[in-house]
């Protein structure tokens, strides 16, 4: 690998696009996710090698690979970024006047959410800071997490998350779902008093993929492991296909329930309710606009009162985490399974 006196802006920009393509494992998905077309993509790949004096991954029919060396300069081009926005976070607390961006991610399914008042407190922190630009992206909650953790984005907002230990969390507000079935799918069409826990137990399962705390143990059985879902959108079009059964978000469930295309399966029995929060990390948290962002999510949610709470069902949910009375968040090493009571 040669050596590289000097960093110029085309350098970071080749960097980023190179991060992008080992974070979303596919050219394909990177090109959407960088908005560039193929030959630009490759182009900026090859140009970065060349610099470097090294191949970094393999593309092509094979399918992409990460060479050791792209490992080591995707680690170091990493901790380049968080540097960078470690040094404009501190250089924006010198002057609030400055004009400044404010990178915030937020998990997919949270924005429609009634609950959700994130209008509310972009609102009332634009009152404070009009200078102050947004940066917004809905995205996966394992990729917000990671994001928030590796000072790439300043605020998060979604579920909490065990695999990241350095992230702060502000409750914000309660998510329900409840396990469903399309209106194709065997148990649709079962009477309420006929159908059973084990039946709904037995069923296939689609997951949400990554970070799967719901029902681990479904994950695990190959007669229960449906198909996986990225996504609250992708996991709800395997659910209407009848394929599998899963949980629905209620706000998303309810207008499809409606309309005879979603079930769902003793609710009485079975749902799952999430804490929403808004998360950072520890570079952000000494950033003055990114606290004050928190704080304007915070007041905006909690003059909801108590409607901002739901009940807690018998078992741990909301990626293995609960919220314990006083408002302080216990995350569980392992998560626990529902506590089914007769049929």
């Amino acid at each position: 690998m040669s050596h590289i006196s000097q960093i110029y802006d085309i350098d970071l920009k080749l960097l980023r696009c190179f991060c992008t393509i080992v974070e979303e494992r596919s050219f394909t998905a990177a090109q959407a996710a960088l908005n560039l077309s193929q030959s630009t993509l490759s182009e900026n790949l090859k140009s970065l090698e060349i610099r470097l004096g090294t191949r970094l991954c393999r593309r092509g029919p094979k399918g992409f690979k990460l060479f050791r060396e792209g490992e080591v300069v995707y680690k170091a081009a990493k901790e380049l970024f968080a540097s960078v926005e470690a040094f404009k976070q501190k250089a924006s607390n010198i002057n609030q006047n400055t004009v400044y961006e404010l990178s915030i991610g937020i998990q997919d399914g949270i924005v429609e959410n009634p609950s959700a008042r994130l209008h509310d407190a972009i609102r009332r922190f634009s009152d404070y800071y009009p200078n102050v630009r947004f940066r917004m992206e809905v995205m996966l909650g394992f990729q917000l997490a990671g994001r928030v953790a590796d000072g790439m984005l300043h605020v998060g907002i979604g579920l909490v998350n065990e695999h990241y230990a350095q992230l702060t969390y502000e409750h914000l507000f309660d998510e329900q779902g409840f396990m469903c079935c399309g209106n194709r799918h065997p148990l649709f069409a079962v009477p309420e008093e006929e159908l059973t826990m084990a039946a709904i137990e037995s069923a296939a399962y689609c997951s949400r993929g990554h970070l799967e705390y719901y029902h681990p143990e479904r994950t695990r059985r190959s007669d229960t492991c449906g198909d996986i879902g990225l996504g609250i959108q992708s996991q709800l079009a395997l659910i209407l296909s009848g394929r599998n059964i899963g949980y629905v978000l209620d706000h998303t469930a309810q207008p499809l329930i409606a309309s005879g295309a979603l079930r769902a399966l003793r609710p009485d029995r079975v749902r799952i309710v999430n804490p929403i929060t808004a998360m950072m990390g520890p570079a952000a948290a000494d950033f003055k606009l990114a606290r004050q962002f928190v704080d304007c999510l915070i007041d905006v949610h909690m003059e909801l009162g108590q409607s901002r709470l739901l009940p807690r069902p018998d078992y741990a949910t909301g990626c293995g985490t609960v919220v314990d009375r006083d408002g302080v968040f216990r995350v569980l090493s392992t998560a626990k399974a529902p506590a089914y009571a007769g049929a």
